[in-house]
C-alpha cells in the first residue's frame, strides 16, 4: 500500500514534493531492480548528497524529459541502480575486478547526464556535429565539475569519471574538442573551468579522433560498466513507445505536450 501511494505522489509537480519524495522514488527503483535492503542502503549513502542539489531536484521535474516520457532524474537515479548492481557483483565475484571503484562507477552514473537544457521538442539550430547527442556528454561534465567539485579533486579520479562521463554514449561517438565551435549551452561555465579539466577533457576526446569526434569507450573498467548500465536502463526501461524511439533521432515527441 505505502509503495502504491508513492507511485502515485509522484505524479505531483511541486518543487517542495520532490525535495521530499526523492527518496521515496529512489525506493521504487531500487525495488523495481530488486536491490536488497542493505544494498539500497549503501547506494543511497553514496547518491544522497547528489539527489537533493538543486539542480538535480530540478532534473527530476518537467521540462526534462529525457528518454521518452521519463524524467531526466529518474533516469540517472535508474542508472546509478544498474551500475552499482553491476559492479558489486563483479567485485564480490571476480577476483579480476577487486580493485574496482564502485563508488566511482555510481558518481559516472550520477554525473552522465546532467546536461543543460531539455533536449526532447527543443529545436535549436546547430551544426549537425554539435547537436545534443554529440555534445552532452561535454556538457554534463562541465556541469558536473561546476556543481560537485568535491568529486574532483583527485586527479586520478577525475580522470577517471570525466572519462566515462565523456564516452558513457558508446558505441555513438562524442563531439572532440577541437578549434572550432561547439555550441556549448553552458559556454560559460566551460569557461569558468581552470585549465586542468579542460585539458583533462580535451585529452578525453583527443584519443580516438577521426574528424570533429571521439570514436571510443571508456579507458577505465568503472566507466565502462556505467555505460552498460545506461545502454540496459534506456532501451529495456525507459523508452515505452515508437515516438520515444523516433524521436532519439528527430528530437521530437509527440508524447510529450
Amino acid at each position: 500500500k505505502h509503495e502504491k501511494n508513492a507511485k502515485i505522489l509522484l505524479t505531483l509537480e511541486s518543487s517542495d514534493y520532490m525535495t521530499s519524495s526523492i527518496y521515496e522514488r529512489y525506493k521504487i527503483y531500487a525495488k523495481e531492480y530488486k536491490m536488497n535492503i542493505s544494498n539500497m542502503r549503501k547506494l543511497w549513502g553514496i547518491i544522497k548528497p547528489i539527489c537533493f542539489h538543486p539542480e538535480f531536484l530540478a532534473r527530476c521535474e518537467k521540462p526534462f524529459y529525457h528518454h521518452d516520457t521519463k524524467m531526466l532524474g529518474d533516469h540517472i537515479i535508474c542508472d546509478a541502480i544498474v551500475t552499482y548492481i553491476i559492479a558489486q557483483k563483479l567485485k564480490e565475484r571476480n577476483e579480476k575486478f577487486k580493485h574496482l571503484r564502485v563508488e566511482t562507477a555510481v558518481v559516472i552514473a550520477m554525473f552522465h547526464d546532467l546536461y543543460e537544457i531539455p533536449w526532447q521538442n527543443t529545436f535549436n539550430k546547430k551544426r549537425l556535429r554539435n547537436k545534443h547527442g554529440f555534445v552532452h556528454p561535454i556538457e554534463a561534465t562541465v556541469n558536473s565539475i561546476t556543481w560537485f567539485p568535491e568529486y574532483f579533486t583527485n586527479k586520478e579520479k577525475a580522470l577517471i569519471i570525466i572519462d566515462g562521463i565523456m564516452h558513457h554514449m558508446y558505441p555513438l561517438p562524442v563531439r572532440a574538442v577541437d578549434k572550432s565551435d561547439i555550441e556549448l549551452n553552458n559556454q560559460k561555465k566551460y569557461d569558468a573551468l581552470p585549465e586542468k579539466y579542460k585539458n583533462m577533457i580535451k585529452l578525453s576526446t583527443d584519443i580516438g579522433k577521426i574528424g570533429h569526434y571521439s570514436f571510443r569507450k571508456s579507458f577505465f573498467t568503472e566507466g565502462k560498466i556505467m555505460s552498460k548500465a545506461d545502454k540496459m536502463v534506456a532501451l529495456k526501461k525507459d523508452i515505452g513507445s515508437i515516438n520515444g524511439y523516433i524521436a532519439l533521432l528527430s528530437g521530437k515527441n509527440k508524447n510529450i505536450k
